[in-house]
């Protein structure tokens, strides 16, 4: 069985194989064992005994920086960059944090991961240019825990890389030797750093699968990491314990931009020379006082120091000041204000950049863990009572990035609404906090790891705020990094595979994306399956994508289902007795109902494009279905729109279908696809295959699609919006429908909104004034009640409803949201309260307490 070890092990069987470069020998490196971790290093210095890791040595470089100037972050880059661009790289700008392209991963977390694509089951890799370099801004949360206390560790990083593509027919790539060359000469002719500070460490590389793998070389100097250069080389035999070498052997370096800053800068902490302005700004809001001789013994100190090798922070607390040699009161009270608010600084970038790529805070799926970010962040804010402001931060951290990642700023707006809105949730959690665990306290419930991480994940209470109540708790030192790693990737849903025999079935010729009103066809038998018939090429459209399957006939003979498995489409019709393999048949397919779902299939573009339009970019699609009566699309937001707000997202989308715009559909490379239209084009999810169905709209909206659509907006001919409600945490859904649809709808509405208004008793103009009197007035009694106080019977009273100017339209949304119900109950939940209302006034009668 192949392993990391044995991998390893073989490989420094033959070090000179694996790991020597031509460097080495032209330099005269040597090869060293470590007395104090064991590992294998390279070193032009032959009286070195350690190498240079954290783990062997301090930080040599703080407060006397051994490079030849020092740069700041955006200067840093541009030093990268234009180095790499005179060595014949191409730079190009970094790809989102949020993973459009990859199925199985939330966030970007390596920069060989833009160019990485997977192919059923396969990876592949599709890149812009060759070699390249990019800024990739990258998103881990497995450190969040030393985030501010080891003076390194970030959860939002650029991985400066350097990536080469060995394809045989490709030239311009490179490997092992011209790899470190670049690597070598960058630190030492562009940086400055002495040769003899330099050390090379042997390790290795692999996918979990071992489907890539090759040995590597990290880079450190005077304690620091700079740079990792990966030899991705070979992948294992399948089915077997052995490897050979890929088929394009590539060149994976991820430079630690972050750390190129810290180690020109000599900064005690990385924080003071990675985020420009804004650690100073922070430390005058914050007002920070602190010991700047301790703090810079603790800064050369803090690179052992990972939080995540103890289970208990009082204990942790203890080492440390033990090794300083001062009392754990100056911890407490000076350096871990300061760590609370270089985690600020840190989580307000990265959440900046979520949220600027369209991530939005929310208790699901990667959501999570950029909510666990921010409410840590304001943690720290309220436990330190720091008069600071999380959408100020992000600002400052866009203003100053913004040469580097325009975008950031652009978006800003949007970031400050998502964190007032979280802001207030978080909140109203710190208000019913005290209550809960008082309350398990009195129960005798024992508040241990489980029951922390549930009250987080279940009520969003943290353990900091736990232990305001209940001194005794203690917080395990890894308890965001274990509540992180569980949303770091998605689950990859396999095929469903039909229980039917396709072995030597050739994939269905798919006719059904030609034009949507061409119903009619002609085709060969090619199987006979039972129930179904599978035919040479169809224009039967199978359900997929949210789109339920034509219905029709193929030689008069109703068609049932259509299902598409495997690349073969299957129709089951009501009786396969009267037909033959090989013969022709003839299909016709229901117009009306392939209109229906045509209209609603573009339609959910408009509503989609109209929502981002008006709300933002962090909207994105979160799902679709439709029938011939209605069609309902979830996006990603972070509260309910109101009524006004799906009135305008309406009239935007009946304003697309007035103009009648050309709606495009054409087959492209993915990559092709890609660089005209960005990832905005995967709102329907990662994409499958190498070739990609693009819908175009204009120049309003485009996405990489299946279905049938529309030719023109026109023939959308309306769109009405039903509703809209939170389906879950971060997801909102509208349903509406197109054309004749809408037309229904609108006559249900205008028969429901009469049928109401009769039931209540008042004109249409008046339900809503009949709906708040009755709320209103039912909460004023509950209350009385409640706190045992007198109420003026006036006050409960029901009252003849006053006349109210109201839009029709509105009239039954403004009601069911008053009532906090649907439309449908609204009567049903009037009546409810009508009735528990005389009940209450009764109780209060009885209690005398109606004047």
């Amino acid at each position: 069985m192949l392993t990391k070890d044995g991998i390893k092990k073989t490989f420094q069987s033959d070090p000179d194989k694996y790991w020597k470069v031509d460097l080495f020998e032209e330099k005269g490196h040597v090869r060293k064992k470590c007395p104090s971790c064991g590992k294998y290093f390279w070193t032009i210095d032959p009286d070195r005994k350690t190498c240079a890791d954290a783990s062997c040595v301090d930080y040599g470089f703080i407060e006397k920086p051994i490079t030849k100037d020092k740069w700041d972050y955006v200067e840093t880059w541009k030093l990268f960059e234009k180095y790499f661009e005179d060595n014949g790289h191409t730079s190009v700008p970094r790809y989102p944090v949020i993973d459009r392209w990859r199925p199985d991963l939330f966030f970007t977390i390596a920069s060989i991961q833009d160019f990485q694509r997977l192919d059923q089951g396969n990876m592949l890799f599709q890149y812009p240019a060759n070699p390249l370099v990019v800024p990739q801004v990258c998103l881990r949360f497995g450190d969040i825990d030393n985030v501010g206390v080891t003076g390194r560790h970030l959860t939002s990083f650029v991985m400066a890389g350097q990536h080469a593509f060995n394809h045989p027919n490709e030239e311009g790539a490179y490997f092992k030797d011209k790899c470190i060359d670049h690597n070598f000469t960058f630190l030492t002719e562009r940086m400055g750093i002495p040769e003899e500070e330099l050390v090379y460490t042997e390790d290795i590389w692999a996918m979990p699968d071992f489907s890539a793998f090759g040995p590597c070389m990290e880079t450190f100097s005077q304690g620091l990491e700079l740079v990792n250069s990966v030899f991705m080389q070979f992948q294992k035999n399948q089915g077997e314990d052995t490897f050979r070498e890929l088929d394009i052997k590539v060149i994976d370096v991820g430079w630690g931009h972050e750390r190129l800053v810290w180690f020109s800068n000599g900064t005690p902490s990385s924080y003071d020379s990675l985020f420009g302005p804004v650690t100073s700004n922070l430390k005058k809001k914050t007002n920070i006082k602190i010991d700047q001789s301790v703090f810079t013994r603790y800064s050369k100190l803090a690179g052992s120091l990972d939080v995540d090798e103890g289970n208990d922070l009082d204990l942790i607390r203890k080492g440390i000041a033990d090794k300083l040699g001062v009392k754990v009161s100056v911890l407490r009270d000076e350096i871990e204000p300061l760590q609370g608010m270089y985690a600020i600084a840190d989580h307000a970038r990265t959440l900046l950049f979520a949220t600027a790529d369209g991530g939005i805070p929310s208790n699901v799926g990667g959501g999570y863990n950029l909510r666990v970010v921010l409410r840590r962040a304001f943690n720290f804010i309220r436990k330190y009572d720091f008069d600071v402001d999380m959408g100020d931060v992000a600002e400052q951290h866009a203003k100053y990035l913004k040469p580097m990642f325009p975008e950031l700023y652009e978006n800003i707006d949007n970031v400050r609404k998502v964190f007032d809105v979280e802001l207030e949730k978080y909140n109203a959690t710190v208000t019913k906090t005290r209550g809960i665990i008082k309350n398990l306290i009195k129960k005798g419930d024992k508040i241990d790891n489980k029951k922390m991480a549930t009250l987080y994940e279940s009520q969003g209470i943290s353990p900091e705020m736990i232990r305001e109540v209940d001194k005794s708790v203690q917080i395990p030192s890894d308890f965001y990094a274990e509540l992180t790693s569980k949303h770091q990737a998605k689950e990859i849903k396999e095929e469903k595979k039909m229980d039917v025999d396709l072995e030597g079935i050739p994939k269905t010729e798919k006719r059904y994306y030609r034009d949507w009103k061409d119903i009619d066809m002609e085709s060969e038998v090619l199987a006979i399956r039972g129930k179904y018939l599978i035919l040479r090429d169809t224009k039967f459209y199978p359900e997929m994508g949210g789109q339920p399957h034509d219905l029709g006939t193929i030689n008069d003979i109703p068609v049932t289902n259509v299902i598409f498995t495997q690349g073969v489409v299957l129709h089951e019709v009501e009786d396969t007795s009267g037909f033959n393999e090989g013969e022709l048949v003839e299909g016709k397919i229901n117009l009306e109902r392939r209109k229906q779902h045509t209209q609603h299939h573009t339609g959910t573009h408009l509503i989609g494009g109209a929502a981002r339009e008006l709300f933002g970019s962090h909207v994105w699609q979160a799902g679709s279905a439709f029938d011939t009566t209605k069609a309902r699309f979830d996006i990603t937001h972070f509260e309910t729109p109101t009524q006004e707000e799906l009135d305008k997202i309406e009239k935007r989308a009946n304003e697309l279908i007035e103009k009648k715009i050309r709606v495009d559909k054409r087959f492209m490379d993915r990559g092709e696809a890609e660089k005209n239209y960005g990832f905005i084009i995967y709102q329907g999810g990662a994409p499958v295959g190498s070739r990609l169905r693009i819908v175009k709209i204009g120049d309003f909206d485009v996405a990489a699609c299946g279905g049938t659509h529309v030719n023109n907006t026109e023939e959308i001919v309306k769109v009405k919006i039903s509703k809209a409600y939170k389906i879950q945490d971060g997801v909102i859904r509208i349903e509406f429908a197109c054309g004749k649809a809408a037309d229904k709808l609108e006559k249900e509405e205008t028969s429901q909104l009469e049928n109401i208004a009769k039931e209540l008793g008042v004109p249409k103009n008046k339900i809503v004034e009949k709906a708040k009197d009755v709320f209103e007035k039912w909460k004023t009694a509950r209350k009385a009640i409640k706190k045992g106080k007198k109420v003026k019977k006036t006050d409960i009273e029901l009252s003849k409803p006053v006349r109210l100017k109201a839009v029709e339209g509105d009239i039954l949304s403004d009601a069911a949201q008053i009532l906090k119900t649907q439309p449908k109950y609204i009567v049903k939940t009037v009546q409810k309260f009508n009735k528990e209302l005389d009940e209450m006034i009764k109780q209060l009668r009885e209690k005398d307490l109606l004047e």
